[in-house]
């Protein structure tokens, strides 16, 4: 027996115990052999005693052939670990998938049929302020009510969602209760993985990828409501004409729920839309309370039916000086806000805002040169904080209409004139020339407002000071040139640059030579400008910029060194200045070609880093940064081997 199988050298211990009964058997497991055709055969021994009544003791070996046993566990082993190997790249994968997902800057949310949430990313949790565990299994309707037009959007067929339904707007609510306008793109797709949310055998999940466009749709209403009123004034004869439609224009664009004119007048006197007309009655500005008259509510538009109980009652409502909302809005002559009109102590009617359900409210002035014309008050149910891009909007609306009430009032003199004149003309030819100096003195008077109109626009793109264009002139500009060489795909330069130790200049000279200063500066950095066609504006203080349309790093810098050049030639002495006995600028200069993926912003930020390094370095210097290589220049020169800051 060992020559066939030496697996018992060794155990013969074992072997006695067996025969003297000490032990009742013994195994030898998967005793293996390979065979001619070099296939392999697994054997498992088992011994026994024997014992005969004649013959001594023996062993009983039994040998039995498990080749197929073994090969199966073999085939089970292989087959275990390549599905351990699958389930760590499954796993693997899921973690990668989960990344790219959590990595969208969009909101992604996936439910089931049923509308429960069942995936979400890291960019909706932190949009909607919901931690992942409070959204899964949750229905998406905590998020939106248009659940339903999302669902029938997700199921139209492709062709017409990509035509006409490629994103849809729909509102939605953080869990702070903050009001966000969405743009979603939806689709669904059949999946075989089941999930405690399907409520059926088919499974068909929902996706929607959404972004917050509640910025871009507020500036869309604002220019929606600003066009329409500037398309009511052109068309309407008189303020009692226009006001109801721009009440009305207001509250559509901005989801207000009614809106109110109100106008000084004598506490006897009761006008309302389509009514009588009241005279112009105009107050000067920051009048003595004395002085301040009594408002009559003139108009209301109410935009649904649940506050119209609001406008019907007490249509003729007069508020004493300074009293309520648009005492205050007369008193301030600047607009005001009321977060929660039921809870404001100065609000006078909170009975009857409660009842209507409405919350918060503004109002703003109407200003005609220099005096208040009316006020105009809105309301919605919906408290709100103050919106300050709101506000001034609704200030330059003011504006806007007190321009139209002037405006408005010259005609009706003009026709009261006119009319005047002819009577004047028929009766008394001798008046003759009287009535053309009038007509002259008219005439003379509308082309000093057109001038006037003029000069406004004018004002409001040119710096006072320093008369180059201003920072609002500059961002505007910067906007249309980044636009234009993007689609001509040709580099935009900037230059902006600081005065150096220019608090120290004013502490020295005083502000009046400050002011001077800036002047001389600025004269030089226009000149430079206007050489190449570019524009140069007063960014802030004793900061300027030059933006250089179709120029290139080495064309930006040749005008940094100009303008280097022609202030240095200047010789405007600073005795306080630590870097020279003259005035000096610090210039950072940037260059770019606009393409997707850059922004305005970002070439800003360059070249105030440009101009930050300048200032580091000791000042009185130019340091370029573009997206190549980095450019200083120091004492009138420039090179390019410099280290990146």
């Amino acid at each position: 027996m060992r020559d066939s199988f030496p697996e018992l050298i060794g155990i013969e211990e074992i072997l006695e115990d067996i025969i003297e009964e000490r032990e009742q058997d013994f195994q030898l497991k998967s005793i293996t052999r390979v065979l001619k055709d070099e296939s392999y055969l697994y054997l498992d021994l088992y011994i026994f005693g024997y014992t005969e009544q004649v013959n001594a003791e023996k062993l009983m070996i039994l040998c039995e052939d498990v080749t197929d046993s073994i090969a199966a566990q073999q085939i089970m082993v292989q087959s275990a670990n390549e599905n351990s190997i699958k389930v760590d790249h499954l796993a693997a994968d899921s973690d990668y998938i989960d990344k790219i997902i959590n990595s969208l800057g969009d909101v992604l949310l996936v439910t089931a049929t049923s509308g429960k949430i069942k995936k979400v990313n890291q960019a909706a949790q932190q949009l909607f302020g919901y931690t992942e565990s409070e959204l899964i299994g949750q229905s998406i309707s905590m998020i939106t009510a248009d659940e339903e037009l999302l669902r029938q959007v997700s199921q139209l067929p492709l062709a017409l969602k990509s035509e006409s339904w490629h994103q849809v707007k729909v509102v939605c609510q953080t869990k702070i209760g903050l009001k966000l306008i969405m743009a979603f793109s939806c689709s669904t797709f059949e999946t075989s993985i089941e999930s405690q949310y399907a409520d059926s055998d088919v499974i068909q999940d929902f996706v929607y990828i959404g972004r917050d466009i509640t910025e871009q749709q507020r500036l869309k209403n604002r220019q929606k409501a600003q066009y329409a009123v500037t398309h009511i004034l052109s068309e309407s004869s008189s303020l009692d004409n226009a006001a109801p439609k721009i009440i009305q224009a207001i509250c559509a664009s901005f989801g207000w729920d009614i809106g109110e004119l109100w106008m000084p007048t004598d506490e006897h006197i009761k006008t309302a839309f389509g009514t009588e007309k009241q005279s112009l009655l105009c107050v000067q500005l920051s009048c003595p309370i004395e002085e301040t008259p009594y408002l009559r509510r003139v108009g209301v538009w109410p935009m649904t039916k649940e506050v119209s109980e609001f406008a019907e009652k007490e249509q003729q409502i007069i508020f004493g000086p300074g009293a309520g909302l648009p005492g205050a809005v007369w008193r301030s002559s600047s607009v005001q806000w009321i977060t929660d009109v039921v809870g404001d102590r100065n609000f006078l009617r909170p009975r009857l805002a409660q009842e209507a359900g409405l919350r918060s409210g503004f109002g703003f002035p109407i200003h005609a040169s220099g005096k208040l014309a009316g006020v105009m008050t809105f309301f919605c149910r919906e408290e709100l904080p103050p919106d300050e891009d709101l506000l001034q909007m609704m200030a330059a609306i003011g504006s806007q209409l007190g321009q139209f009430v002037k405006r408005k009032y010259i005609e009706q003199e003009l026709q009261e004139a006119e009319a005047s004149i002819r009577a004047l003309y028929e009766q008394e030819k001798r008046q003759g020339e009287e009535l053309a100096r009038q007509n002259l003195a008219l005439e003379q008077t509308k082309l000093e407002l057109e001038a006037a109109n003029m000069e406004l626009q004018r004002i409001a793109a040119v710096d006072g000071l320093t008369q180059i264009p201003n920072r609002r002139c500059f961002d505007k500009t910067l906007q249309l040139e980044w636009q234009w060489m993007e689609r001509k795909k040709e580099p935009l330069s900037l230059i902006l640059c600081d005065i150096d130790f220019f608090k120290l200049y004013n502490d020295r000279y005083g502000h009046q030579g400050g002011d001077e200063c800036l002047k001389q500066v600025a004269e030089i950095l226009d000149r430079n400008a206007q050489r190449g066609g570019y524009l140069a504006a007063r960014y802030g203080g004793e900061e300027f910029a030059v933006i250089l349309s179709q120029t290139d790093v080495q064309g930006a810098m040749r005008v940094a060194e100009s303008i280097r050049s022609d202030l240095k030639a200047a010789k405007i002495f600073h005795a306080a200045s630590k870097v020279s006995e003259f005035i000096t600028l610090s210039i950072g200069v940037t260059t770019t070609v606009p393409a997707i993926g850059l922004s305005i912003e970002r070439l800003i930020g360059k070249a105030d880093r440009a101009l930050y390094q300048a200032k580091l370095e000791g000042r009185d210097r130019i340091v370029c940064l573009d997206s190549k290589t980095e450019f200083q220049a120091e004492i009138g020169v420039f090179y390019d081997d410099c280290e990146r800051s």
